[in-house]
């Protein structure tokens, strides 16, 4: 069955490119919105959707929603981009159009010493309590409250980020330099990662609660087999209006909307 909507799709991440394709297939026109080159060019490979490149707060997205004439949300935005999914919600309810946030499932970890904190500023607090060398896997968007809080940071930290410049760009500004930055493509199998951990002497794992889909498994499979302890910054907190986990409520939430 094919329906003739058009749907606006909060990307960026690989749920968003597996709800996307899922999309394409009923004949649905989706137009797609992510912040990085390396986001638009991995959406090259979907034919005929229209992307928009570039952050948007609510009034940006309210107007793109009222230009494209979309008819619902799809939020699949990284579980960390909050911003992004609260200007989604605003712009939505302001334009009267039904919004679903995609939230992937978090990972139960069963093995391995885990630290839960609620902030980064949490987080790099936590680390100094620790001896030796600290891996981050948390991205770029937080480096500076490492650079700012661990003494001896050009000597301690080590940021594995993705190969894309403004990412080696924000951690230069941040205060590192290429001794302290992994700039690599994922996905990271367990044995990758338990030897970037060994490589880089790490007695700490820094990363994101950003579920399976973000690799979570293998870098808790990985620093319990080192028994390295993880500090894990939980998700933040969201007045989503509506959620589902799975691909098949997606598909549901898109039918309800040509009834």
């Amino acid at each position: 069955m094919t329906y003739s909507i058009n749907v606006l799709v909060i990307a960026g991440t690989v749920d968003a490119r597996n709800i996307i394709s899922e999309l394409i297939k009923t004949g649905v026109a989706v137009t797609a919105t992510v912040t990085t080159s390396y986001g638009s060019e991995l959406l090259e490979a979907y034919e005929g959707i229209d992307v928009h490149k570039g952050k948007l707060d609510s009034d940006g997205m309210l107007k793109l929603i009222n230009e494209r004439k979309i008819c619902c949300t799809i939020d699949a935005s990284h579980p960390f981009a909050r911003e992004a999914s609260v200007n989604a919600i605003e712009a939505c309810t302001e334009a009267g159009i039904p919004y679903l946030r995609f939230e992937r499932e978090g990972v139960t970890a069963e093995t391995g010493r885990i630290i839960k904190v609620k902030s980064f500023e949490e987080a790099a607090r936590a680390a100094c309590t620790f001896d030796g060398n600290i891996f981050l896997t948390i991205g770029t968007n937080n480096l500076k409250i490492f650079v700012d809080t661990i003494p001896d940071y050009k000597n301690r930290l080590f940021a594995r980020i993705l190969p894309d410049s403004r990412m080696v760009s924000r951690c230069e500004e941040a205060g590192l330099s290429a001794g302290n930055i992994i700039a690599v493509k994922g996905p990271f199998a367990t044995g990758m990662n338990i030897e970037m951990l060994k490589h880089c002497s790490a007695s700490v794992l820094v990363t994101k609660e950003s579920g399976e889909a973000g690799g979570m498994v293998e870098k808790l499979e990985a620093a319990a087999s080192l028994d390295i302890p993880v500090i894990m910054v939980e998700r933040p907190e969201v007045p989503y209006t509506a959620k589902v986990s799975t691909l098949e409520e997606v598909m549901e939430f898109i039918r309800q909307q040509v009834k």
